[in-house]
C-alpha cells in the first residue's frame, strides 16, 4: 500500500472513531432521548463504570485521538523521532502509570486486554518509528488504531 493510501486509511479510521464518539455523546446529552432508544440496535456489551471514571476515560480517549492525529502529522512530515516520542509519552505502556484514576478495574477482562494491547502497540510503534522506516511505522500505527476500533465496536459505557 502506498504511503498516501496509508495516510488516508489512518485518517479515515480516526475520523470514524471521532464521529462515533461525538455522535454518541451528542445523542446521550440530548434530554429528549430515552436510554431505551439509545440502546436499541446497539449490540455492544454494556460496561457499567462510575460517572467520574467514565468521564476520565472519555477525556483520555479524546486525548488519545488527538495524539494519533499528531503522530500522523509527524509521519507526514517524516519526523519519526517526534512521532515516536509523543506515541510513547501519551499512548505507550509508560503512559498508563501517569493516571490518577485507573479505569481498568471497572472493565471486563476482554475490554481491559484490548486497552493493554493498544498501549503495547503504541510502545511498539514508538520503537518502530525510531528505526526510521516510515512504511513500517504506518503498519505499526494501524495496530494501535485497530485496538481502538475493536474496543469501540465491542463495548459501550452508556
Amino acid at each position: 500500500m502506498s504511503l498516501m493510501k496509508k495516510i488516508i486509511s489512518t485518517l479515515f479510521t480516526c475520523t470514524l472513531l471521532f464521529s462515533a464518539q461525538f455522535s454518541l455523546s451528542e445523542e446521550a446529552s440530548n434530554q429528549a432521548e430515552t436510554p431505551a432508544k439509545l440502546i436499541a440496535g446497539d449490540h455492544r456489551i454494556f460496561v457499567s463504570i462510575p460517572e467520574p471514571v467514565r468521564e476520565f476515560m472519555r477525556i483520555e480517549m479524546r486525548s488519545h485521538l488527538a495524539t494519533i492525529n499528531e503522530i500522523i502529522g509527524y509521519l507526514g512530515s517524516n519526523d519519526l523521532d517526534s512521532a515516536a516520542y509523543i506515541a510513547e509519552k501519551n499512548l505507550g505502556r509508560g503512559s498508563m502509570a501517569n493516571a490518577d484514576i485507573h479505569p481498568g478495574m471497572y472493565m471486563t477482562p476482554e475490554m481491559r486486554n484490548i486497552g493493554w494491547r493498544m498501549h503495547a502497540a503504541a510502545t511498539e510503534f514508538a520503537l518502530t518509528a525510531k528505526r526510521g522506516d516510515v512504511q513500517s511505522a504506518y503498519s505499526a500505527l494501524q495496530k494501535v488504531t485497530s485496538s481502538c476500533v475493536s474496543c469501540h465496536s465491542s463495548f459501550r459505557t452508556r
